[in-house]
């Protein structure tokens, strides 16, 4: 999701020695170019044929409906939920307060468990429930339901249960600012308890239907293919209802389970990714808004287009069944409900939208919806990766000055930030979990992405990524998977780039020098590291301008200690005229010249 501050928009600057004057700058490697070679052609001839392939052999959604089930969670061991059937009804009058629902669970139990327990708040009141259509005794606290089990083990059973309440939370009701009552689901972290029946967590991913009835004039927006929206017939002087069903078939968790119910006006954008999707044909995006914010589309979604198409060449094709955009009652700045992503309501009406924020959302789509992080200290696996997607999107629609510019003010602003220093992005636990997201798992993650593309190169790092995601898409993941599919993508052993910047705290703060031999024409570089964090292992890049005026683009590497000394093998044709170290922002570092 996107804070309505952006932990996207961070910042730095490289350092420049200057000896005399600077002569014109060269012109530099384009990265997107390293973009292209990484993807062969796909990207610079705009071929697709290996996509092409992948997404047949997808199509079959069930073949891939529960993914990579994860066993490293301790949360509700012994219980794998399948699919989840919500029927949600709403009042046919305002004021809307409580809701009817009844939900269905289909379930695999994989242990000898006789109890299944269902995260729900006290403000929903439970009034019948049956396993495999049998009665079933339950008992109720202030956040469960535990529903008492036929003895077995290795089965699967079907749960149902019917309760009503008003919730206070999780489902936002409210009128808009013209007086128009909505609905909109709100789940995350963990607060789809708030209206849902469910088991609660990211580790736990199920296909999810969604049967709703909601007044005539409002409209429902949800996951997955919408399958039926038929008017009811009302009895005289009755409000007439309006039932609205839609269904995923791929395997989602609770945070990203949602629907919108409002008076929405839609704007189609069109089929985009053509050939590109999980399943056949292109992906179906859509814009849903108050109708009186109609007029400003397609504004800065005329390029979602592009950005599913520019993802789904870098990665794999697109998860799931379409893309809808939704003005809603988040309480974040976006939030990346699969399928349906939900923007705050006053970012449409300052008409602020913009590029970055539709580049973060979708890029969940991928990392976070269809790759999930089995528990929640590795959620940088979801946030570190749409916040660097989102600078990959800039570097390809607008180029590598741009991209330069944005990590040079990333690394600006994340050196300064007190929790860089304090803690480190994967945490041992995150007890409280109001206080999961914050910069680490948004910039410095993305920052630790962006360093590792620059450590084991271009080509090694989009195809492991790659790998990551197809190994464990529509599933979970932890840290160490990436780091597994990285290292056989590289042929490199990354554990100790894991430890410094994943692990630990901090960020480089580096002091450098550099030495001219005239007898041997040739340069020796010193990097000293501060007390303050423990030393880094680096490649920190160097930009030369020689007397005569050649640029020259090499690396050093810098060892883990507090000073390093390494000659460098380029030979010069005397004293260089400029030494720029690391000029595009490659490294997580404070450097001053000593």
């Amino acid at each position: 999701m996107y804070l309505p501050y952006s932990y996207t928009k961070l910042a730095g600057a490289a350092l420049r020695m200057t000896i005399g004057s600077a002569p014109t700058a060269a012109a530099r490697p384009s990265r997107l170019s390293g973009v292209g070679r990484a993807l062969g052609l796909q990207i610079a001839l705009g071929s697709c044929a290996a996509l092409i392939a992948l997404a047949a052999a997808l199509a079959p959604a069930r073949v891939l409906a529960q993914g990579v089930r994860s066993d490293r969670t301790t949360y509700r061991p012994g219980i794998d939920v399948l699919d989840y059937h919500f029927r949600i009804d709403f009042p046919a009058r305002p004021p809307i307060g409580a809701i009817n629902v009844t939900a269905e669970i289909a379930l695999r139990r994989t242990a000898p468990v006789d109890t299944l327990v269902l995260d729900l708040l006290a403000p929903m009141q439970v009034s019948d429930v049956s396993v495999n259509s049998a009665p079933a005794r339950f008992t109720r606290d202030s956040s469960t339901v535990r529903i008492a089990l036929p003895g077995g083990s290795g089965d699967s059973l079907a749960v149902a249960l019917r309760y009503r309440g008003a919730p206070a939370d999780g489902l936002v009701i409210r009128t808009d600012s013209a007086g128009r009552w909505t609905a909109f689901g709100d789940n995350y972290p963990d607060r789809a308890r708030h209206w849902l029946a469910t088991v609660d967590h990211p580790s736990d991913k199920a296909t999810v239907s969604w049967d709703v009835r909601a007044p005539l004039g409002s409209r429902v927006v949800a996951n997955g293919d919408l399958i039926e929206e038929s008017p009811e017939t009302a009895p005289a002087g009755a409000t007439p209802m309006v039932l609205t069903r839609w269904r995923t078939n791929r395997p989602i968790y609770t945070a990203v389970m949602v629907i919108g119910v409002a008076p929405f006006a839609v704007f189609e954008l069109g089929a985009s990714a053509c050939s590109l999707s999980e399943f056949p044909g292109c992906v179906r995006q859509s814009v849903w808004v108050a109708p009186e914010t109609r007029s400003t589309l397609p504004g800065a979604f005329a390029r979602a287009g592009d950005i599913v198409a520019f993802f789904a060449r870098l990665v794999a094709p697109f998860p799931y069944e379409k893309l809808a955009h939704v003005m809603s009652a988040t309480r974040y700045g976006g939030m990346e409900n699969a399928g349906a992503i939900f923007y705050a309501d006053g970012i449409f009406r300052r008409n602020a939208m913009s590029e970055s924020l539709i580049a973060h959302e979708t890029a969940h789509q991928w990392f976070g919806d269809a790759v999930t992080e089995t528990e929640w200290p590795h959620v940088w696996l979801s946030e570190g990766f749409a916040t660097y997607f989102a600078a990959l999107w800039t570097e390809f629609s607008q180029g590598e000055s741009a991209f330069v510019a944005e990590m040079k003010r990333s690394r600006d602003q994340l050196v300064k930030t007190p929790l860089t220093a304090s803690e480190p992005i994967v945490r041992a636990a995150v007890p409280d979990l109001g206080k999961l997201l914050n910069s680490n798992v948004y910039g410095k993650a993305g920052y630790t992405l962006h360093m590792l593309r620059g450590e084991i190169g271009d080509s090694a790092f989009f195809r492991g990524l790659r790998s990551y995601y197809l190994k464990y898409r529509h599933g979970n993941a932890l840290t160490a998977d990436l780091q597994r599919e990285l290292e056989a993508s590289s042929g490199a052993k990354l554990d100790w780039f894991f430890e410094q910047w994943l692990y630990r705290p901090g960020f480089a703060e580096l002091t450098v020098s550099w030495r001219y031999d005239e007898a041997r024409r040739a340069m020796s570089i010193t990097v000293g590291q501060s007390e303050r964090f423990q030393p880094y292992r680096l490649t920190m890049p160097i930009e030369i301008t020689t007397a005569s005026g050649r640029v020259i683009r090499t690396s050093v590497h810098v060892n883990a200690s507090r000073v390093s000394t390494q000659p460098l093998t380029v030979p010069l044709d005397g004293p260089p005229r400029t030494v720029s170290f690391d000029p595009d922002a490659s490294l997580l570092a404070t450097i001053s010249a000593k």
